[in-house]
């Protein structure tokens, strides 16, 4: 597989491609449609792919909205698996930020994203080639209309063994997995938690995390971008008083998914 994969990167330099965007940002594809040709929800690829792109490289602090949804819509409208994309980022010194994007179908494990990046991940910075040990790859299965990590593929064993652990796991779990069926426990799983009075600070702010990206999957913006408006007292009023200042990073982030899933939905 990484022999495949590097055998792609360097075919992406020979290939004709489209540039578009601006200065800062370009896109690269050869493809002339737009469309979403898996059919991914919007939420599942928004949710997976900003989190590694952006925030795993720092970029969020480049990038404004409307920078990463023009970037994710476009991802999202123009790969399959004849058609790679890759991002690039200008950045003011060094090599540009670098994200490529392809399908490989038909694996045992059935169809598969991949995202490289030339960002390295123990010196913090963007490299001019993509270090096959130390840059950021991820690869994700595409399941249905889910966008699923590779991490978080559905067994009996991970099910139980997340049972054992802090609830928020599980919940997370059942949202991102590719078991539709456990789907509809999800919200009551939430509700335990929020209206436990016994619940650890920690797993009620995960807990209306989830509940608003819960009401981001059914399209309902209102209802999400008020719960991350909650996500947000509540951290406020609970920072260093049970919830390290640190989780502040899941506040940014909450916000920054609302921001951009309402770009999608334009």
């Amino acid at each position: 597989m990484k022999k495949q994969v590097l055998i792609l990167i360097v075919l992406l330099g020979l290939m004709s491609s489209n540039l578009i965007g601006q200065d800062k940002i370009k896109i690269i594809s050869d493809n002339e449609n737009s469309i979403n040709h898996y059919k991914i929800n919007d939420f599942y690829f928004v949710h997976q792919i900003f989190a590694d792109a952006f925030f795993l490289t720092d970029l969020y602090q480049q990038l404004d909205y409307d920078e990463m949804s023009y970037i994710l819509k476009s991802v999202l409208n123009k790969i399959d698996e004849e058609h790679k994309v890759t991002v690039l980022v200008k950045q003011s010194k060094g090599p540009d930020a670098k994200l490529v994007f392809f399908v490989k179908e038909g694996t045992k494990d059935g169809n598969i994203l991949v995202l490289m990046t030339n960002f390295n991940s123990d010196k913090r910075k963007f490299t001019k080639k993509i270090d096959d040990q130390n840059s950021i790859v991820r690869w994700y299965f595409i399941r249905g209309n889910k966008l699923v990590y590779r991490k978080d593929l559905y067994s009996e064993k991970k099910e139980k063994d997340k049972k054992e652990e802090e609830p928020h796991l599980l919940i997370d779990y059942y949202l991102f997995d590719d078991n539709i069926e456990n789907d509809t426990k999800i919200e009551e799983l939430i509700s335990q938690v929020i209206n436990n009075e016994k619940s650890d600070k920690i797993e009620v702010l995960y807990a209306k995390l989830y509940l608003g990206e819960l009401y981001l999957l059914n399209s309902k913006i209102e209802k999400a971008e008020t719960q991350v408006i909650s996500l947000k007292e509540y951290f406020e009023k609970y920072k260093d008083k049970g919830v390290p200042h640190q989780y502040s990073l899941i506040t940014t982030m909450a916000t920054t998914e609302l921001e951009l899933m309402k770009r999608m939905k334009k």
